[in-house]
């Protein structure tokens, strides 16, 4: 079993908890990273609230990030973790991806769904680059989980448009 990782499960090792027999890096075609959900609590605040990252769909892109293989028999285990790291609003799918080698392999990753009251998907650049400047939660500033994000795919030598698009607006805008 699969699972595809395109923002914090990239590199915060919570994969060595279920024995993960392997990660390598692989790209999802026709999604891109899109900072779509509002964190109201760990980032943000009702009033405030965060934009944290998501997966959007959009023909002729790609999103690369880190796929983690998993035993078979550990797979109700792993989708419930996810389920309840990733939260109500994001749905577990099964999408095809391509591993490093070439191959492609079906994994498993969180989508958010655009019916949520938590979607803000919606938004413009700099209506996100403001939200991000603004919001504070329980585990910080929004400003520092945006940060850490474009830092960590950075060090990865990740080059993702939309993710650095937002950075420069936010940049722009301080």
């Amino acid at each position: 079993m699969w699972i595809f990782g395109y923002g914090s499960l990239m590199w915060d090792d919570w994969e060595t908890e279920f024995d993960s027999e392997k990660s390598e890096e692989a790209v999802l075609l026709g999604y891109r990273r899109a900072f779509n959900k509002a964190s109201v609590l760990n980032w943000g605040s009702p009033d405030e609230p965060c934009p944290t990252l998501g997966l959007e769909r959009e023909t002729g892109v790609k999103c690369v990030g880190t796929a983690f293989n998993f035993s078979d028999d550990q797979e109700e285990e792993v989708i419930a973790y996810l389920k309840d790291r990733e939260g109500a609003s994001f749905d577990i799918v099964e999408v095809e991806i391509t591993l490093s080698d070439g191959t492609d392999v079906k994994a498993y990753t969180a989508i958010n769904d655009t019916s949520a009251d938590t979607y803000v998907g919606d938004k413009s650049t700099e209506e996100v680059a403001t939200m991000i400047k603004n919001a504070e939660g329980k585990d910080g500033k929004c400003i520092e989980y945006m940060r850490n994000i474009y830092s960590m795919l950075e060090e990865q030598s990740i080059h993702d448009p939309a993710v650095e698009e937002l950075w420069s607006a936010i940049e722009r805008n301080s």
